[in-house]
């Protein structure tokens, strides 16, 4: 054995077994997954308005929409990808969705396979709630998309856009690489906390109407461009902004590290 060559074969092997353990996808004989297999899972379940919508995936998008209902209704994509169409069946029928009621909170339950090796598998959720609802969405891999949700907005994704359209409520929005776009309904309520954060991505935020405001923006690569009456404070930048409006009683935050902002 010629020296180093342990050393390297080693490295390699502890990498798998992290993976392993981390429960992720791993291809460790090169096969490409050339079979995919979709299911569609639709459930329903009692929702008071002024509830909490909870729903969490790792890959998949997540949309949730309001309307004037009581209940949920869910559809769950879940795509299943494998080496063989056989095997992409068998693991998307191991993969069950379920809704559960906790309190005064409903929250969407995924189960799947973990450590999966030459195999993956997302689930994408498409919800209609009752718009008087709070949300919780989170996920790693896909993008978040909301309309017309009157509560409080906590929305989470690692890679994936945000876009909230017609929003009335305090928002608590974070991707890691994406775009942020907020616009409030033009009957939208005075909120307390708006925060948006990305890493590489612009955000666009169409403000509610009599906004009240301590206000901070920045960019490390970008510029800030606002139609808001803002009352500036400290030092004037292109890629920095403090300030407040009107009498500054809510917070209004936004970074980004590389891309713009744009308020109006």
């Amino acid at each position: 054995m010629r020296n180093g060559q342990f050393p390297r074969a080693s490295l390699s092997c502890l990498l798998c077994v992290a993976l392993f353990l981390a429960g992720c996808s791993i291809n460790i004989s090169g096969c490409a997954l050339n079979a995919k297999h979709q299911k569609t899972v639709r459930l329903s379940a009692r929702m008071s308005p002024g509830s909490t919508f909870a729903a969490e995936t790792h890959n998949g998008s997540i949309t949730a929409n309001g309307a004037d209902v009581t209940d949920c209704n869910l559809v769950a994509t879940i795509t299943a990808r494998a080496r063989t169409e056989e095997e992409a069946i068998e693991l998307a029928e191991k993969v069950k969705v379920s809704l559960e009621s906790v309190g005064d909170r409903l929250v969407v339950k995924i189960e799947k396979p973990i450590n999966l090796i030459n195999k993956s598998v997302s689930v994408s959720l498409d919800a209609t709630i009752p718009n008087r609802a709070d949300l919780e969405l989170v996920t790693h891999n896909g993008s978040v998309s909301i309309t017309e949700i009157t509560g409080r907005i906590s929305a989470k994704t690692h890679n994936g856009s945000i876009t909230c359209v017609d929003a009335s409520g305090d928002a608590n929005l974070k991707t890691h690489n994406g775009s942020v776009k907020v616009y409030y309904c033009d009957s939208a309520e005075p909120v307390d906390e708006i925060s948006i954060v990305t890493y590489n991505g612009s955000i666009e935020l169409a403000t509610p109407p009599d906004l009240s405001a301590k206000v901070e923006a920045k960019t490390n690569n970008g510029s800030i461009n606002t139609d808001l009456p803002i009352t500036v404070s400290g030092k004037v930048s292109k890629n920095r902004l403090t300030g407040t409006i009107a009498s500054g009683e809510g917070r209004l935050y936004l970074e980004t590290h590389n891309g713009s902002i744009k308020l109006r």
